[in-house]
Order: structure tokens, then sequence, then C-alpha cells
């Protein structure tokens, strides 16, 4: 592998670039992925990108247009003759009820498998031609593909653009990502499927164990993850080692794309994690729910949750107390300590708290949520890559306000659904039934 790297840097730029349309293109569409992972070669066009051989912006597009049109040849492959191909394997290898399984299952949750599976190595060439032998309509196919793909190639070729020379880091550092992802989706599976199976059911029962609630499994799973990231930026803030030693790079670089009619959309922006917008928004929506939805609780532990974590990262500010850039970098008023960035800490957890009041004014529905969720993740990433575009933050600190905004609405969660558990049970302990009572004997008058 470390040969064919070495033989890919080495190519011309425009070479590099085909490389990195057709290798992801191939993945799933001929299963080359299954032998050779396509971030590869979207990583050494990063590395060229950084190296300002190829712009960043141009790998990234070539690199999802091959991903989403590879998975949409692998997805035309499956439909056409994947049952063909079912038909021919052995049935003690491929049991028919499993298939159908399978089927059912990417049916009513085809389209996150089609997104987490672009992050795996081991499924991203499968799932695509499964997705077509199980009949999942390319409709709603297609917009995960897209999302999934562009998210996979830019995170590919930033990790090449940042890494720089170092691209053998780089390398490993995707193949942590995507070992990570793959254990997180096989804890996930067996979770599913110790929920749905009898005898582990009774032998719970039998030594009075409970699986976790499926919210809280994924709070936990999110808190670790944002705990987890805090903690490695906090080290190497205070170096500055690993990912902070990459800022100053970074930083400069992102300063390259300056343009005069960006900055003030960038000023715009940025505004949207100052603290009267943040909590302006938290406070409407909140008055809106009280008011309509005749709750009142979840207002109030929203804005106090938000100050909390104002709070926390203050703490961690003045602990790390890292210096900012320099100030003739800056395109706007800054204060206080760099790490991590103040707006991007407060526009992640007040945008996620908007969301979850906002769902609760809109009729339920997936859509629903799908759609606020990814409006609020928008937000609080477009106003921590303002921070850095107008030169008052490094990198990393965006990356830990990312990482503790993340973390703080996970703890909240995690508290919330244990809280909802403790009372489930003790109201079921409470709950004893009533003995029936004896019916009354009618005495007929005497004559």
């Amino acid at each position: 592998m470390s040969k064919i790297v070495d033989g890919l840097i080495n190519l011309p730029p425009w070479l590099v670039l085909l490389v990195a349309f057709a290798l992801p293109a191939a993945e799933a569409s001929i299963f080359v992925g299954v032998v050779f992972p396509g971030e590869i070669a979207i990583i050494v066009a990063g590395v060229l990108a950084h190296a300002h051989k190829l712009p960043l912006w141009l790998v990234i597009v070539v690199g999802t247009l091959g991903a989403v049109i590879g998975d949409s040849i692998g997805y035309e492959v499956g439909a056409r003759y994947g049952d063909w191909v079912l038909a021919r394997l052995p049935k003690r290898l491929v049991k028919p009820e499993h298939v159908e399984q399978g089927r059912a299952l990417l049916r009513r949750r085809g389209g996150w498998a089609v997104l987490i599976g672009r992050f795996t190595a081991a499924l991203r060439a499968l799932v695509p031609g499964l997705a077509g032998t199980s009949r999942l309509p390319y409709r709603t196919f297609l917009p995960y593909n897209l999302v999934g793909g562009l998210a996979w190639v830019t995170m590919s070729a930033l990790i090449g653009y940042i890494a720089g020379a170092s691209y053998k880091a780089a390398e490993h550092q995707v193949s942590l990502i995507s070992g990570g992802l793959l254990a997180l989706i096989v804890l996930v599976v067996l979770h599913q499927i110790a929920r749905k199976s009898q005898r582990v059911q009774s032998w719970l029962a039998r030594h009075r164990y409970k699986l976790p609630d499926r919210w809280l499994t994924a709070s936990v799973l999110m808190l670790t993850a944002g705990g987890w990231l805090l903690a490695g930026l906090v080290q190497d803030a205070q170096g500055p080692t690993g990912a902070a030693s990459s800022d100053s790079r970074l930083l400069h670089d992102v300063i390259g794309y300056q343009r005069a009619w960006l900055t003030p959309v960038a000023r715009g922006i940025t505004t949207l994690g100052a603290w009267p917008v943040a909590y302006g928004v938290v406070v409407v929506l909140g008055g809106l729910v009280a008011w309509r939805a005749r709750n009142r609780v979840l207002p109030l532990c929203s804005v106090a949750l938000l100050g909390a974590g104002q709070g926390v990262r203050l703490a961690i500010s003045h602990a790390v107390a890292r210096p900012r850039p320099p100030r003739g970098l800056w395109l706007t008023g800054a204060d206080g300590y760099s790490f991590p960035s103040g707006h991007t800490t407060l526009a992640t957890i007040a945008y996620g708290l908007a969301g979850l009041l906002l769902l609760r004014l809109l009729p339920a529905s997936r859509l629903a949520t799908v759609l606020v969720s990814l409006v609020a993740a928008v937000l609080a990433a477009a106003v921590g890559v303002s921070r850095v575009y107008l030169g008052v933050h490094w990198p990393s600190d965006v990356a830990g306000g990312w990482s503790l905004g993340v973390g703080w609405l996970a703890l909240a969660t995690t508290v919330y659904t244990l809280v909802r558990l403790v009372r489930l049970r003790r109201s079921a302990n409470r709950l004893v039934p009533a003995e029936a009572a004896p019916e009354p004997q009618v005495v007929s008058p005497a004559p």
C-alpha cells in the first residue's frame, strides 16, 4: 500500500485528480473498494492541494462526483443483477429469510445505512449494491448518497491538506476513523439484535439485567466521542502538539481565501454565534413552546443549559489560557483567550437546543427531524469556519468548540434519559394491581 501511495504522490497533478475521480467511482461500481480504499486517492490529492498544485475545492468537487456516480452505478448493478447473484449463492451461506430481513431493514432505515456505510471501508463497496438489491427507492438513496459522498470526500481531502507532506500519517488517521465508525456500527447492530432476541431477553430477565434505552445508548456514545476529542485537543493546545501543530499553516491557508465580497458574509455569519443572538433564538423559541405547548420546563432548562455550557467553556478557556492568533490577522473584534472558540461552542449548544424547541412546535415527522438537525449542524459549522476565516481563532479552537458543544448536548440528553427511566421504573414499582372487589350481594326484601 505504501508503494502505491508513493507512486500516486509523484504523478502529475492532473493525473492525480483523474485518479481521485476514478478510484472512488470504482469502489462500489466494480467493487474495487474491497481491495483498495478510495480515500487514499483523495488524501493524495489533498496533499497536492496543500502544495498549491491543485485547488482544494476542485479536489472536493471531482472526488464527490466520482463517489456519487460510482455508488449510483453500484445501486443499478444491485437492482438489475442482485437477485441473479443471490440465487446462485449457496443457501447455507445466504439464507433467503436473512436476505428478506436485510431488505426490510434497508427499506425502513436504508438512507442512514447508505450514509454511515460511506465512512467505513468494509461497507462502502457493498452498501450501494445491497440497497439496489433491496429495492430501496432511488429517490431515497440519492440524497443520502450525495450528503455522504460530499462529507467523506471533504473529510479525506482536508486530512491530506492539513497533513501536508506527512501523507502516511494522514492515511493512518483515516484508517482509525473508519475503524472507529465500523466498531460503532457493529455495537449498534449487536444492540438491535439483542433487543429483538428472545433468548437474550430471557437471559437478561433471569439475571435482572436490562438493555439500555436507545436514546441513552446514542447519547452516551456521543458524550464519549465528544469528551475524548475535547481532551485530546486540550492537550494539543497546551503543547502545541498533534492537531494544534498544523494550526498556523491551516490558518494562513484559510486566510488566503479571503475576498472583499466574502468578508462581510463571514462577519454576518459569525454574529450568529454571539451571545445576544444565540440566547435570543433560544429564549424566543422557548417562549413559543411555553405559550403553545404549555411546557415551561423545557424552555427554562434550555436557557439554563446554555448558560452552564458557557460557564464550562470559560473555565476551560482560563485553564488552558491559549493566546489568539496575531492581531494583525483579525478582521473582526475579539477578546478573551482563544481555546475553545466561544462563538463556536455557543452556536453548537444554542442551535442544538433551538432545534429541539422547534421540533416541539412542528408536527412530528422524520423529515422535520432530519431537516431541523441538518440546519442546526450547518449553522454551527458555518460559525466555526467564519472564526478561522476572520483570523481570530486557530482551527483547533473551533474543533474544540464543536467537541465541547456536542459533548454538552449529549451530557444533557444522557442525564434527561436516565432521570426519565428512573421515574418510569419507580412508577412501575408503585403500580400495584388492585384486588377485585367482591360483588355486592343484593338482598331481596321479605315478602
